[in-house]
């Protein structure tokens, strides 16, 4: 909550203030963006995503779509004022001033400071993120999910392994983001990695226990009610949602939710939870413990 707030409380410039994300702005930034794309060498195009590839430039929404696209690649992003364009060279003109003017208000986000990505990853920012949120909302869930499993863990294991596959899950979390990003610029920030590895580290440690299930078909008699079921069926059934969230995304442009970073945590979790079982993780290293 510290971090939180020292990020809202010195925020800095609003980056919607700039006309780069008109719709005017951003059809123009992927119609630059296109001519950019033609210059590279067939191997380094061959890179990029297969979409990106098969823009339309007769479609002005393609283009604002490869307009966002082109503000989280961070080789673009590097120079791309610097770079001949053919056009209207007065609108040309602007946008440059426009897309400096992005690049260093966007640097001066404490958030892209205190948040991971593939330009922010040294290795503070493979922390801070893990304690970093965008919105009220964004912490508070995070932190209802770290209560319930947090202390589901903990009694469980101690509060060292909680320490552990916290962080760990975090980290392994971050690199599932960073694979799935490429050179994006956008930074990941949130404790979902970290919860989910919780999560699925509880799973599988406790996996004869038995959850309580709450379900609803209809108002009807025996048509809603609780049932209980085995705590490892709780993995598939977010882990579906997040695969399923992860491959419809546009490769490259994301959703707002770092669902690669879910998965890359519960992947941790589940070999945290059969450590576990195996001794390696146990009550007696807590940090409780004499």
């Amino acid at each position: 909550m510290f971090i939180f707030i020292l990020i809202f409380s010195g925020a800095g410039s609003d980056l919607s203030n700039n006309r780069l994300f008109d719709l005017e702005g951003m059809t123009l930034t992927g119609r630059l963006y296109y001519q950019h794309l033609q210059n590279l060498p067939p191997e380094t195009l061959a890179e990029t995503p297969q979409w990106v590839q098969q823009v339309s430039t007769s479609s002005s929404e393609q283009l604002a779509i490869l307009g966002a696209y082109a503000l989280r690649d961070s080789q673009f992003l590097k120079d791309g004022e610097l770079r001949n364009y053919k056009g209207d060279q007065v609108q040309i003109a602007t946008w440059k001033e426009d897309f400096k003017k992005f690049r260093t208000d966007y640097k001066k986000q404490l958030l892209f400071r205190f948040g991971l990505s593939s330009v922010e990853k040294g290795p503070l920012s493979w922390v801070t993120y893990q304690f970093s949120h965008s919105n009220w909302m964004h912490l508070f869930s995070n932190l209802l999910f770290l209560v319930v499993m947090g202390a589901a863990v903990e009694g469980l294991a101690g509060s060292a392994a909680l320490l552990v596959v916290y962080l760990i899950g975090g980290f392994a979390g971050g690199l599932g983001f960073l694979l799935s990003q490429g050179q994006g610029v956008v930074p990941m920030v949130g404790a979902s990695a970290s919860v989910s590895a919780l999560l699925a580290f509880y799973c599988v440690a406790q996996a004869k226990a038995r959850v309580r299930y709450v379900y609803f078909i209809s108002p009807l008699p025996e048509h809603y009610g609780a049932i209980f079921l085995p705590t490892l069926l709780i993995i598939p059934l977010f882990l579906i949602t997040d695969l399923a969230n992860l491959w419809s995304a546009p490769e490259g442009l994301g959703t707002g939710v770092a669902y690669a970073a879910h998965l890359g945590g519960s992947l941790f979790g589940i070999l945290g939870g059969f450590a576990y079982r195996q001794g390696v993780l146990s009550r007696g290293s807590s940090l409780t413990q004499p």
